[in-house]
């Protein structure tokens, strides 16, 4: 995440207290054929993408980035 721009690294770590409060803002979707797996924008061009369990009451941070082709197969 560091290597991030400035402003989209302080937006990244907005939404992160964001989701920790509330997993499911609004705005958040859910990945096709990746279960549990859940995206939201940061910005226009930025994502970031997450796994929520509830059980344990565990966010996981799995990808902050620019939307690419590469973004969802990791």
């Amino acid at each position: 995440m560091l290597k991030l721009p400035d402003a989209i690294l302080i937006k990244a770590f907005r939404t992160i207290l964001q989701i920790k409060d509330a997993p499911y803002p609004r705005g958040f979707k859910k990945l096709r054929g990746q279960k549990d797996r859940l995206r939201i924008w940061i910005d226009r061009n930025y994502r970031m993408i997450y796994e929520v369990d509830s059980d344990a009451e565990v966010i996981d941070i799995v990808y902050v980035g620019a939307k690419n082709e590469a973004t969802y197969r990791s």
